[in-house]
């Protein structure tokens, strides 16, 4: 008799899969309804995607069948194993409509684009978005709202209907990691979802009345909110060149970067709570001084005629880059180095923690600092005990050591990733911007495109867009041998 047991419930894990592709089979049924409404010829697309997709997800549940009642004991590993096994399989389901429509022409690219939308990087491959079928644009633009609170915590909202809870699903997929704003993860999830649809709809009502349409502001809404970047226009809100509109965009772009829990709490009558927050302040700072150094640069460099047009986009385009959101208000590829430099270095930046943002997080970048500041005072005070508090509260060193821990595994990737990237002849600095974009979830580039990049190089980015929204641990802990034995 073997010596080794398995860790986890492969039925169980089988069983959650299979309705979390239902799920998906549903929305793609909504959304062939809504391309049949808008009759752009996408309809065929979605209801065969829909069909395949419920088959994939009739089959897993079959195969799970039985593990229903056991499904409110999950477990950690197997929380870990639906969250690592789930995401790729939700980004196959998404690519389905892309293929089928044949607006991308093969399973990589198609499986790029999907996988780009539901991790809110919005690196896309698609040109001639004016003239694309409005429901594939429209499915672009949902699966980045889908992916930024994330699917999982959707289903959450209303798994209890089905006898079903996964407080190890909502910590391994969702941002806001341990917080709990309801005693009931389910409650929690719903909390999360209805200020996450409030921000949706006042900016697609705001949207409209500055004067788009209502698929524009729809498409753009759902970009926005979601921190993603896929636009309705090639030239993104740059094709617009409303100076209204774009700050319209910049206040929710900003909002959305912002933990959630703080709305939470706003709501509850803790206004305070937004402007006590350590990590909400140093980011607030690191915008504004952004800003003012682009800007100035703007301005010395004699790229625009005035003072206010420069401080306009220099203020949207940090503001898209640290939220991670990627759209543009003009081409900053043309700005001076400088301006470029500052921008570059924001991809490792990152929204708020509990937000829809990519990227390290600045709630990291902080307490990075803060053991740097302890090491150098501990070389002065060799004997002295020196902890790190945040917000007037001690850190953990199980957190710091997770933090150095995230911290290393992001260097490691990304430069190995980089170097990957070389080897297919793209120069380094293409390929490092392309490395940090997709890990970052930020989705800009330097100019290169993603479109002309072979196979084997999106495959790796597709890995890295995956591994930057889960947070490395989810995904890349499936592929230890110890974390399915015992």
């Amino acid at each position: 008799m073997s010596q080794y047991r398995l860790a986890v419930n492969p039925r169980l894990i089988t069983y959650i899969c299979g309705l979390t592709l239902s799920f998906m089979a549903l929305i793609l049924v909504l959304m062939a309804g809504a391309a049949l409404f808008m009759e752009d010829g996408a309809f065929p697309a979605f209801k065969f995607s829909a069909l395949t997709t419920a088959a994939a997800a009739g089959l897993l549940v079959f195969l799970g069948r039985g593990q229903r009642s056991e499904v409110s004991e999950i477990r950690g590993r197997d929380g870990l194993a639906v969250v690592g096994l789930a995401w790729p399989l939700i980004g196959l389901a998404g690519a389905l409509p892309y293929l089928y429509s044949g607006l991308l022409p093969g399973f990589v690219d198609a499986l790029f684009e999907s996988v780009s939308g539901f991790t809110t990087t919005g690196a896309t491959l698609l040109t001639g978005l004016d003239y694309s079928p409005r429901g594939l644009l429209l499915w672009r633009a949902l699966t980045h709202w889908l992916g930024g609170m994330g699917v999982i915590v959707l289903m959450l909202a209303v798994l209890p209907f089905l006898g079903l809870s996964g407080l190890h699903l909502f910590r391994n997929e969702s941002s806001l990691g341990q917080a709990r704003l309801k005693p009931r993860i389910a409650q929690t999830a719903k909390t999360l979802w209805v200020i996450y649809l409030g921000f949706t709809i006042i900016l697609v009502i705001l949207a409209r009345a500055w004067g788009l349409s209502w698929f524009e502001a729809l498409v753009n809404g759902l970009s926005a909110v979601s921190t993603g970047g896929f636009a309705a226009r090639d030239l993104a809100i740059a094709h617009y060149d409303r100076p209204g509109l774009e700050a319209l965009f910049i206040v929710f772009m900003f909002l959305s970067s912002l933990n959630f829990a703080l709305y939470y709490q706003a709501g509850r009558g803790e206004w305070k709570s937004l402007f006590r927050d350590t990590e909400a302040r140093v980011y607030v700072l690191i915008i504004f001084l952004s800003g003012l150094m682009i800007t100035f640069s703007l301005l010395v460099a004699n790229h625009y005629p005035s003072p206010w047009t420069a401080m306009r986009h220099a203020y949207f385009q940090v503001v898209s880059v640290s939220s991670t959101t990627g759209f543009t208000s003009d081409d900053w590829l043309q700005w001076p180095v400088f301006a470029k430099a500052l921008l570059f270095s924001l991809f490792f930046l990152g929204g708020c923690t509990g937000s829809t943002s990519g990227g390290v997080k600045c709630l990291r970048w902080i307490l990075i600092f803060k053991s740097l500041n302890r090491v150098l005072r501990q070389h002065i005070h060799p004997r002295a005990v020196i902890n790190i508090s945040l917000g007037g509260r001690p850190v953990p060193e199980r957190l710091m050591s997770a933090v150095w821990s995230f911290w290393a595994l992001y260097i490691v990737i990304l430069a190995g990733s980089a170097l990957a990237l070389t080897a297919m002849d793209l120069d380094i600095l293409s390929a490092l911007a392309a490395s940090a974009s997709a890990l970052g979830n930020v989705g800009l580039d330097l100019g290169l495109g993603f479109a002309p990049l072979p196979a084997p190089a999106k495959l790796i980015l597709i890995m890295e867009m995956l591994l930057g929204r889960l947070e490395f641990f989810a995904l890349l802990i499936l592929f230890h041998p110890e974390f399915w034995t015992r």
